[in-house]
């Protein structure tokens, strides 16, 4: 039923990937007929803290200074957004937590400056300066075209799928917090984040799955900095694949975790970290991107990336393949043994990027 990639505990060589023939060549899915769709997706940003300065002296688009073409090889480029537009936090009430963002509305412009067309608002932080917060973030994002999903008025309201049409494809979008504060989830009369149960997200992905071509459910979740997913992670995953998701997009963790095939379809546990205004060395990323055909993801690039701002201040750096090991990835390091290991599944590519292929 399912391939396992890589979990911490089981051996890797049930994902591993033979190289490729010598006289081969493995064709970036940015090389691909115009009839496929290609999703890029990153991990947490946080356009907050430290890189607030950042970017008003380098620019709205400094921290795409390596990555822009990956991001713009794609049909369609989502991510998750962990920090509020707030203009005037004056005589806001923040929530009571160590961590608390906001970010001057003007600074949505490195969001478009880096294409993305929808983001995640299911997460622990775009309550943060509460409901003034959240409702100038919609505003904000809506003016400036980017759609979001995962947070409403009301429950009914956060718990519906947003659809993009892309390629002569309608892509819905659901998204869903198992993160605390609880009190940021939403209710019948509360505005907030979605949080799924397991009867609601079959039902909601069902109703998605009725609606559009394809169908992705991102997952704020996990432990941060654990490299395994939680029981729970993988019941959630199989359930909205089980009722129509195609892709599963995992973040919060601020690090790999495993990625696995499921009934022909991709699950991500965590993509870890992309742009985000902090200075932990502990964090790890990746971007990926998914070739889907007529449907069905047929094969995905994992592209780890440099997220620690410590050497890269604030701009996520594309790694060769020699240089991940830096990265100090238990989750990259199985991925990397399977493949020379020879399973089908995992190719590295000389590019800097792990190619990925269902069983």
């Amino acid at each position: 039923m399912f391939t396992l990639l890589f979990i911490g505990g089981i051996t890797t060589e049930l994902f591993a990937v033979p190289p490729p023939p010598a006289d081969s060549s493995i064709a970036s899915l940015t090389s691909t007929a115009h009839d496929t769709l290609i999703l890029g997706a990153t991990g947490d940003i946080m356009l907050g803290s430290w890189l607030i300065e950042v970017l008003n002296e380098q620019g709205a688009d400094y921290p795409f200074g390596e990555v822009l073409p990956l991001l713009q090889s794609t049909d369609l480029l989502v991510g998750n957004l962990e920090s509020p537009f707030l203009g005037d936090t004056t005589g806001v009430v923040r929530a009571e937590k160590t961590y608390t963002f906001a970010v001057p509305p003007g600074i949505v412009e490195t969001l478009t400056a880096g294409g993305f067309d929808l983001v995640c608002l299911a997460n622990n932080h775009i309550l943060d300066f509460g409901l003034a917060g959240l409702f100038e973030t919609w505003s904000v994002l809506d003016s400036a075209g980017i759609a979001h999903t995962g947070t409403g008025r009301t429950k009914g309201e956060a718990h519906r799928h947003t659809t993009i049409e892309r390629q002569g494809s309608r892509v819905a979008f659901l998204a869903y917090s198992h993160t605390f504060p609880e009190e940021f989830w939403a209710t019948a009369d509360r505005p907030g984040t979605a949080h799924a149960s397991d009867e609601g997200l079959a039902r909601e992905v069902k109703r998605a799955d009725e609606d559009a071509d394809l169908v992705v459910v991102m997952f704020h979740w996990g432990g941060e900095l654990l490299e395994e997913p939680r029981d729970y992670q993988k019941i959630l995953a199989h359930i909205a694949i089980d009722n129509g998701a195609d892709l599963i997009i995992g973040h919060h963790p601020h690090t790999l975790q495993p990625l696995e095939w499921y009934r022909g379809r991709l699950i991500a546990y965590s993509l870890g970290n992309f742009v985000f205004g902090s200075f932990t060395s502990t964090a790890k990323g990746a971007v990926l991107l998914v070739r889907f055909v007529e449907g069905r993801p047929i094969e995905a690039e994992l592209h780890p990336i440099d997220v620690n701002n410590l050497r890269r201040e604030f701009r996520p750096g594309l790694l060769d393949p020699s240089r991940w090991s830096m990265l100090e990835s238990s989750v990259l390091a199985a991925l990397v043994d399977s493949a020379a290991a020879g399973h089908p599944g995992v190719q590295v590519d000389t590019g800097g990027y792990l190619r990925l292929l269902p069983p």
